[in-house]
């Protein structure tokens, strides 16, 4: 059965930035709902469940029908985007 990925190919290869384009709209979306649980607790409850979040998973799961070439470049971003917000979270912990 043919696969039709939903990410355009440059000379056989993924394109990365569309990958990250979908990865970052992804994990935004998911922020925002996150946010809304988040704004119940304070900032340390809030970056400890944040850790918790299994992200990688997450984007895993939703490209399941994908190379996993295209997964890999996702769940590291997604990974660095997550670091990210985490940091910025418990700087306002401290």
């Amino acid at each position: 059965m043919y696969k039709l990925s939903r990410f355009e190919s440059i000379n056989g290869k993924p394109n990365r930035e569309q990958i990250e384009t979908w990865t970052d709209n992804y994990f935004f979306n998911l922020l925002n709902t996150l946010n809304a649980f988040f704004a119940h607790v304070d900032v340390k409850e809030a970056a400890s469940r944040m850790s918790a979040v299994p992200f990688d998973e997450l984007v895993r799961e939703q490209l399941e029908d994908e190379s996993e070439e295209i997964i890999q470049i996702a769940v590291e971003k997604i990974k660095e985007l997550a670091e990210i917000e985490l940091e910025f979270i418990e700087s306002y912990a401290e």
